[in-house]
């Protein structure tokens, strides 16, 4: 099954299409009811854990065409079924406008002499220009016309300041949903301007049910992308819809393994092997990485006699061998070496002899 897919999630608790996140959405129903909605908004929460969700659930019910309940002027729960949802599920909502890396990428791509290939780091001003050239504007065919900004963090100085001339005079029939990771991650004069909703990881077992019961994963599969991702179900559903992903880990997790039966002449090999990793495919290396402290880190829960916190749950068996001869200090050591790495490789350190300093002192 392409676990990709989009799944009805219409028979969530909430009505709303999502998964988790009962607080956010019972206080935007709320806001809905009783008819007391701001101009702009901001979502905050890590990479994965709904926060674009979240932004198009609640453009869908701002415009769905569903006949409200009595004594509502419009309808708190998107129907999912109307014209207006329907579209704004497929993306074709004149009236929903996305605004991030991508689509900023895309407009440079569709300008003649500014193609670029691939996303740039920041959000520029020409992008929030772009915006603002629209966002006046009378809904077409909805209520309200709904700008979802994505990668709000990236905005530079100069987007920044253009995007707080919007905040300032907001238009009539026109709400912008900013997504950041947090709210000091955007400017504060942006951020006093906008209601705060913030999404906070959701509990392990929600997130494998979910993946289990609205996209058809293997229980042991969805258990173990739900413990990977943090409590995040947009990474848990990348995590198991992407098998070569995982087969990364299980590599990531083998390389450590034989790394601790190595002499030094060996462990000095593999450094030039993960050096040239750096220079060849550098997110490939992070990644490893981050694989092999969050193994160390487990190696301390499990020693802690918390396993049920440990998040490689597929590999209790060795946690568990490994913990009972491995000092605290050790596994600590470790963790703080492999950080210690990836502060080095990030501050442009000679990547062949940090990574021959992490291979030679791990344990």
């Amino acid at each position: 099954m392409n676990l990709a897919a989009q799944a009805d999630l219409s028979t969530q608790p909430s009505g709303w299409p999502i998964l988790g996140h009962d607080r956010p959405v019972a206080m935007l129903r709320r806001s809905l009811r009783e008819n007391r909605l701001v101009h702009a908004y901001l979502f905050t929460g890590p990479e994965g854990v709904g926060k674009r969700t979240l932004a198009l659930a609640f453009a869908m019910a701002l415009n769905c065409q569903a006949e409200p309940s009595p004594g509502q002027s419009a309808p708190d729960v998107p129907c999912g079924l109307c014209a207006s949802c329907s579209r704004i599920l497929r993306g074709t909502h004149p009236d929903v406008v996305e605004v991030n890396l991508e689509t900023q990428a895309q407009m440079l791509a569709d300008t003649p002499g500014k193609g670029k290939s691939g996303p740039a780091k920041e959000l520029k001003i020409d992008i929030v220009r772009d915006m603002q050239s629209t966002v006046g504007l009378h809904p077409y065919m909805g209520r309200w016309r709904v700008y979802i900004i994505g990668d709000a963090d990236r905005l530079n100085e100069e987007a920044s300041n253009c995007m707080l001339k919007t905040l300032e005079e907001p238009p009539s029939h026109t709400i912008l949903v900013l997504l950041a990771p947090d709210e000091d991650s955007v400017l504060p004069t942006i951020s006093s301007r906008c209601l705060h909703v913030a999404l906070r990881p959701l509990q392990r077992r929600l997130v494998a049910d979910g993946l289990v019961r609205l996209w058809g994963a293997e229980q042991e599969q969805a258990e173990t992308a739900a413990a990977l991702s943090g409590g995040r179900p947009g990474y848990a559903l990348t995590l198991a819809g992407e098998p070569e992903r995982m087969a990364r880990r299980k590599a990531a997790l083998e390389e450590l393994a034989l790394l601790s039966g190595m002499p030094p002449s060996e462990r000095i090999n593999k450094a030039n092997t993960l050096a040239k990793m750096f220079t060849d495919a550098r997110a490939d290396l992070y990644d490893l990485l981050d694989v092999w402290e969050g193994w160390w880190r487990d190696v301390l829960i499990v020693r802690s006699s918390a396993s049920e916190l440990a998040v490689n749950v597929d590999q209790l068996p060795t946690l568990t061998s490994v913990a009972g001869r491995t000092t605290p200090q050790k596994a600590s050591g470790a963790i703080q070496l492999i950080q210690a790495t990836r502060r080095q490789l990030f501050e442009n350190v000679n990547p062949r002899l940090a990574l021959e300093a992490l291979t030679l002192g791990l344990p």
